[in-house]
């Protein structure tokens, strides 16, 4: 690996780049005693906060997570304590018992204002206001990510190191990989896939709530949320299903939606790449209204994309398919609305409501026709939530929400002369249900803060059907239905606080979660998590977690509708003949489980108080993923007898019985496919049938596959003034020490790592910013790691990728002409020195991995944004 290569580029642009900063920093200060939360903005800020002990016995503070002005903070956590402002300087700043009874007194909800910063739920814990917990949080807000410059969620995940770009990736158009789901993302949707673990295994949420899964694998489709209505994003590196259930083995990620906006909001933009094909065009209104006791917001966007194809880049123009689409041309329209109301001093309502639709078209050649899909994805998910306060500390929530997603998708093909095929056309319909109650507040207090706890139930119902609706050759439809009912709770424990800390402890805190889920399908599963946090001295946190996860099976997995049985007559030197004749089973199995996984992660966090804006973190994690629903033989099964097949003994069947033989036939003449063999090269003799079968190899779905990966992740900021400049410099990748996998519990371990399509052992992104008055400018580095191309023989090395992206901005001041104010204009660059994908083989003859690079090249972008 060539870390030179990461040190120099990064030092080079630190040194040279500029751009974007607020005048802000990050804070995490958990909910709780407000002499606490004063003294944790002490150390946050870099400044002495003189105040009266005293005053301030018995008063709680707000929870304060995201990046704030230091004035805003501070006098958040003054108006909760009781206390005012007397003086406050670059240094130290002096408070006082507040003079203004009614300042004084945040108890009296009704008389706040609605822009207040609320005790917010952060990703990772059930329990209000828990701020830094002992799971390692990746955090981004919406300065971030516009200046990362993606048009869209998929666009910015793919520059996340911890995030994979195998499994479903509208950007791989070719479906190449090696995960199961390859060749089915029918929709062309997209899904996180942290750790590089497969579709499925991220748990991704829409404002803290599950998404309506969408396409046969069942996944969230993050090209259908907005990106201009993102207000944060939240990325949880740890397994979680002790609090949030099924999917959450990778990780969890929560998108959070804008909500708190008043004034108009006009955005355009316009992208293309400088060496052809692919433009964009993006165009965004939103509205929000603020009244004495709610606010509400709507937001629309329109996003554009045109085709790239195979002719248009250097790298593929000789490939030996053409037309053939490296990107597909897609038209997206999404529609975002929030309203929030306070009913009564204690009881509040919130309303959310997501709705897209997306219509894409891509071409692929082959050798003798041209393949055109035409998927038409429509989804909406609303949801709900009640909250009553039935104390200053205790709080209640009961949400539900619906979803509904509808995947259409026509296809036909076309040869050089114009004989169009009949069109196939089939549907995928999901929906889901769901209802959740849960309340969460302090039950006992211990010399070193409240033991606080969260309670909780949940019901909800999901029904999926994939529906065959034209063409040539039918397929069965395959449906399901299922209802899970699931109970958690969580407890964090105080046990060193600011009332009881000593020489070597400022904070000791444990975690304790579970969550039961049944489900009416394949059963039930139970997962603990528990957790540690220590701050030995100020500025200086370890933590640590373990805990289980699982994933539920999606319902393609369980119906055996989907059948296929085929008989052919293979080469096989063992045999007397020569010759076996073997029945293949593929399709669902019924009879499966949850797969299972354990994490353990352990780090340490270094904000130095010495330092001010320099921030150190460490993390390492180590996934035992096990249980895995695959296909026990994993490659093409006309091989099977070419090697050792002991590893293959549990799904091999050697001289059935006639019933056995039977049983199985039936299952595929049921299902999708029945087929006996009678041309080609694996073609069964003609005084021969089925009932000849001498061995099966039951190649259907099951438990029986592993995956384990330990590795770091890091990340470095320092934020810092330079005379008029606030100047920023920043660093973070994930590191995988090892990865294997095992297709069935006796087959050979193989590698899961540095190899074509799939995860590669190191990917950074390392950037400088800095702001200056109106002007503002962001430039990164991007790093991954080379692997290597087994399917090359003659040069199996594919070199690492480096890519360039810069970001400046203008930002009206207040004080401009009319026609100015409110309006911010920025450029972005990516890949600034339109640096190809390293070459890789592929099938298509693309040339490149989409799952570790893309092949846009240099990508410039404007975009314009008015408020008013």
């Amino acid at each position: 690996m060539d870390f030179r290569y990461l040190l120099l580029g990064t030092v080079a642009i630190l040194a040279t780049a500029t751009s974007a900063v607020a005048q802000t920093r990050a804070y995490d200060i958990p909910a709780g005693d407000a002499a606490a939360s004063l003294q944790a903005f002490a150390r946050q800020s870099g400044k002495q906060v003189l105040f009266p002990f005293d005053a301030v016995q018995g008063r709680r503070a707000p929870a304060i997570i995201g990046r704030f002005d230091d004035a805003d903070v501070l006098a958040r956590l003054a108006e909760a304590a009781g206390l005012e402002v007397v003086t406050s300087d670059a240094r130290t700043v002096t408070l006082r018992r507040a003079t203004n009874i009614r300042s004084a007194r945040p108890e009296a909800a009704g008389e706040e204002s609605v822009t207040q910063l609320d005790e917010i739920v952060v990703v990772g814990s059930h329990i209000r206001g828990v701020g830094n917990g002992a799971s390692p949080v990746i955090q981004f807000d919406n300065r971030m990510i516009a200046q990362s410059g993606a048009a869209t969620l998929q666009q910015f995940f793919d520059k996340l190191p911890q995030n994979f770009g195998g499994g479903a990736n509208a950007g791989n158009n070719a479906n190449s990989g090696v995960d199961r789901d390859v060749g089915s993302n029918w929709g062309a949707g997209s899904s996180l896939n942290l750790r590089g673990l497969g579709t499925g295994t991220t748990l991704t949420l829409l404002n803290g709530r599950r998404l309506t899964a969408s396409n046969q694998f069942q996944y969230v489709d993050i090209s259908l949320i907005p990106v201009s209505a993102v207000e944060r994003i939240e990325v949880l590196t740890d397994g979680a299903s002790a609090l949030y259930g099924s999917d959450a083995i990778g990780g969890v990620v929560n998108i959070v939606l804008r909500k708190d906006f008043e004034g108009y909001e006009t955005r355009l933009r316009y992208g293309g790449a400088t060496s052809g094909g692919l433009e964009e065009f993006q165009a965004v209104q939103t509205g929000g209204w603020n009244w004495s006791s709610g606010q509400a917001l709507l937001s629309y966007e329109f996003l554009s994309q045109d085709n790239l194809d195979v002719s248009e880049r250097r790298f593929s123009r000789n490939a030996p398919f053409q037309p053939y689409d490296l990107y597909p041309e897609t038209e997206r329209h999404s529609l975002y609305g929030a309203i929030s109301q306070t009913i009564s001093p204690n009881l509040s309502l919130e309303l959310n409501g997501l709705y897209a639709k997306r219509d894409v078209r891509s071409v692929r050649a082959t050798a003798s026709d041209y393949q055109i899909g035409a998927p038409s994805t429509e989804q909406y998910d609303f949801s709900g939530a009640l909250t009553y306060d039935f104390s200053e500390s205790w709080q209640a929530r009961l949400s539900g929400a619906v979803g509904h997603s509808d995947v259409e998708r026509t296809g036909f093909s076309t040869t050089p002369a114009g004989v169009v095929s009949p069109a196939s056309s089939f549907s995928i319909v999901s929906d889901a249900r769901y209802v959740d109650l849960a309340a969460d507040g302090p039950v006992y207090a211990l010399p070193g803060g409240e033991i606080r706890v969260a309670l909780g139930a949940t019901y909800r119902s999901e029904e999926y059907r994939n529906r065959f609706t034209a063409g040539a050759r039918p397929q069965p439809t395959v449906s399901g239905a299922r209802d899970v009912a699931s109970v958690f709770g969580e407890a964090i424990v105080p046990l060193v606080g600011p009332n009881n800390r000593f020489t070597g402890a400022e904070r000791l805190e444990a975690t304790i979660a579970a969550r039961y889920d049944r489900y009416s399908d394949f059963g039930s599963t139970l997962n603990p998590k528990l957790g540690l946090l220590w701050e030995a001295v100020p500025g200086v946190l370890f933590r640590g977690t373990y805990g289980t996860s699982f994933r539920a099976p999606i319902f393609e997995d369980l119906q055996s509708q989907n059948a296929v049985v085929v008989v052919v007559n293979l080469p096989n030197a063992a045999a007397p003949t020569g010759r076996t004749n073997l029945m293949l089973l593929q399709g669902g199995n019924p009879d499966l489980d949850a797969e299972k996984a354990t994490t353990w992660t352990g780090g340490v966090e270094f904000k130095p108080t010495f330092i001010e804006g320099l921030s150190l973190g460490l993390n390492y994690y180590r996934i035992s993923y096990t249980d895995r629903i695959d296909r026990g033989f994993p490659g093409n099964f006309t091989t099977l007898f070419a090697g050792d097949t002991a590893p293959y003994a549990p799904i091999l069947t050697y001289d059935p019985s006639l019933d056995l033989i039977t049983r199985f036939r039936d299952m595929g003449l049921a299902g999708a496919q029945y087929a006996l063999t009678r041309v080609g090269p694996f073609a069964v003799p003609a005084d021969q049938d089925e009932s000849d079968v001498e061995v099966i190899l039951d190649n259907r779905l099951r438990n029986n596959a592993a995956t384990f990966q330990d590795g770091l992740d890091f990340n470095i900021g320092y934020e810092f003034d330079a005379g008029p400049n606030r100047v920023g410099l920043t660093a973070a990748g994930q590191y995988i020490l090892s990865g294997t996998r095992k297709v069935i519990e006796t087959s050979p371990e193989a590698d899961a790592l540095n190899q074509a399509f799939l995860p590669v052992d190191f990917k950074a992104r390392a950037g400088a910013t800095l702001a200056r008055g109106d002007w503002s400018a962001a430039a990164f580095l991007n790093y991954v790691d080379g692997y290597s191309d087994l399917g090359n023989v003659a040069d199996p090395s594919v070199d690492a990728w480096k890519t360039v992206d810069l970001d400046i901005r203008y930002e009206a001041p207040s004080g401009a002409a009319s026609y100015l104010r409110g309006v911010s204009v920025a450029l972005s660059v990516q890949n600034l020195f339109n640096e190809d994908p390293p070459f890789v083989l592929t099938p298509s003859g693309s040339g490149f991995d989409p799952t570790n690079a893309n092949p846009l090249g240099r990508f410039i972008s404007f975009t314009v944004t008015k408020q008013w």
